[in-house]
C-alpha cells in the first residue's frame, strides 16, 4: 500500500489532479486495469467538498429538464450496490451503502399537488425507468414508522431509485481500496503548472514534478486555470452548501427525506444541505442552519428537543448549466478535464466509465452529451 507521501518526481501511466471523491473513482477504475496512476491532492486548506457532502445518492430528482442527466445517474444507481460491495471487500471499510429509496415529504396540499404533476411529466418524459409514486399523508406516516408527522404535512412521494452512503465511510474506503490496488496518492502536491512535450505531460507542484502521456484535471473548483494550461476554457461556480448533525438518538425514520434529512446507521441525523451563492465563503451562518432546523422540526416535530453536535458548510463546483462535464483537449490530447456536483451519485458509473475513456478515447454514449461543445456557443470563460 502507497500511503501519501512527499515525493519529488515520479513517471506513470495516468496522472490525475485532485484527490477528492470524482479523482479516486478514476484513479481506483485505472489501477484495476493495471495501469501506473498517481492521484495528486492539495491540503487541508482547499475546498474539498467531498468532506462536506450529505452523502445520497439522487436519482430521482436529476434530470427533469434534462433526460441524459436522469439516465445518467440512473445508471449509476444501478451499479452501486456492486460497487459498495467491491469497496467493502478490497479496503476492509464498510461505505454504508444503503440502496432503499428516498420519501419526498410535502408540505400542504399546493407542495403535494405541485409534487404530483411534477413526477407525471417526468414520467412522461423519461419513461417505464423512472419510478416515483405519490403517497397520501397515512401512506407516508406508515412507510416512514409512524414517526409523527407535523401537522402541515399534507404527504408526498416515494421512489426506490435513490440511496445513501455513509460520505466520511465512503471516501476512506475508496481511498484504501485505491491504495490497495497499487495507486500512489499524494496529500500536499498542490499543482501549479502543467506543460507538454510531444510524449507526456508534466505535472509541476511546489513539492516534484510528475510527468504521464495522459492527465486528468478534476480538482473541482481548482478546474479553470488547470484547464487553461491544456488549452480548455470552462467556467466552474461554487455552491455553498450548510448541514446540520445532530447527537445520536435510536432510530426515527427508516429513509432518507426530502432529500435534507437523513439518519445515520450510528444514530446521527443529518439536517441539510443549502444552496447559496456566497464567493468563496465557506462559513456557517445562522439564519441559513435556522432555516434548516425550521424545516426539520416542521416535518418531524419529534426532532425539536434532539441536541445539535456539530454543524458546517462546504463549497460545491457547479458548471454553468448544473451538469457534469467530459472533455477531452482538442489542442493537446492526452489532457482531460471532468467536473462534477454529484461526484456520490456517479461514483460507480465513473470508475467503469471513465477509465475506458481515457484510455481508449471514445466516451461512451452516456457521457457524450456532456462534452464542452453544448457550450460552443457562449463567451469564453
Amino acid at each position: 500500500m502507497n500511503m501519501s507521501r512527499p515525493k519529488s518526481s515520479g513517471t506513470f501511466d495516468v496522472v490525475i489532479v485532485g484527490g477528492g471523491i470524482v479523482g479516486l473513482c478514476i484513479g481506483y477504475g485505472l489501477v484495476k486495469c493495471q495501469l501506473r496512476v498517481a492521484v495528486l491532492d492539495g491540503n487541508d486548506a482547499d475546498f474539498s467538498a467531498s468532506r462536506g457532502n450529505f452523502g445520497m445518492i439522487s436519482v430521482s430528482n436529476k434530470g427533469f429538464s434534462n433526460i441524459p442527466y436522469f439516465r445518467l445517474s440512473l445508471t449509476s444507481g444501478r451499479l452501486w450496490p456492486l460497487f459498495a460491495e467491491e469497496l467493502r471487500e478490497c479496503s476492509g471499510i464498510d461505505p454504508r451503502f444503503q440502496g432503499r429509496g428516498k420519501v419526498y415529504l410535502s408540505v400542504g396540499d399546493r407542495e403535494l399537488d405541485e409534487q404530483r404533476r411534477h413526477i407525471e411529466e417526468f414520467s412522461q418524459r423519461a419513461g417505464a425507468e423512472y419510478r416515483n409514486e405519490i403517497l397520501d399523508r397515512d401512506e407516508v406516516d406508515a412507510l416512514l414508522g409512524h414517526v409523527g408527522l407535523g401537522e402541515a404535512v399534507s404527504g408526498g412521494s416515494f421512489s426506490p431509485l435513490d440511496g445513501a452512503v455513509d460520505p466520511l465511510k465512503f471516501y476512506s474506503s475508496l481511498l484504501r481500496a485505491y491504495q490497495a490496488r497499487g495507486g500512489h496518492y499524494l496529500f500536499g502536491h498542490i499543482v501549479d503548472r502543467i506543460v507538454r512535450d510531444t510524449t507526456a505531460f508534466f505535472v509541476r507542484t511546489p513539492a516534484g514534478q510528475f510527468s504521464a502521456p495522459r492527465v486528468v484535471i478534476a480538482a473541482g473548483l481548482g478546474i479553470p486555470p488547470l484547464a487553461k494550461e491544456v488549452g480548455l476554457q470552462l467556467k466552474v461556480r461554487p455552491e455553498r452548501g450548510q448541514i446540520i448533525v445532530t447527537e445520536r438518538i435510536d432510530q426515527v425514520f427508516k429513509y432518507p427525506i426530502s432529500g435534507f434529512l437523513r439518519q445515520n446507521v450510528e444514530g446521527t441525523v443529518m439536517i441539510g444541505s443549502s444552496s447559496e451563492y456566497a464567493g468563496r465563503d465557506d462559513r456557517t451562518t445562522v439564519e441559513v442552519l435556522k432555516e434548516l432546523a425550521k424545516s426539520a422540526v416542521e416535518r418531524l416535530p419529534s426532532l425539536r428537543s434532539v441536541q445539535i453536535n456539530r454543524c458546517w458548510a462546504c463549497l460545491r463546483p457547479r458548471t454553468q448549466d448544473g451538469y457534469p462535464i467530459y472533455q477531452e483537449s482538442s489542442e493537446q490530447p492526452g489532457a482531460f478535464v471532468v467536473s462534477c456536483h454529484s461526484g456520490i451519485t456517479l461514483a460507480a458509473l465513473h470508475t467503469r466509465l471513465l477509465p475506458q475513456w481515457i484510455m481508449e478515447g471514445a466516451r461512451d454514449r452516456l457521457l457524450e452529451p456532456f462534452g464542452l461543445e453544448r457550450f460552443r456557443d457562449e463567451q469564453p470563460a
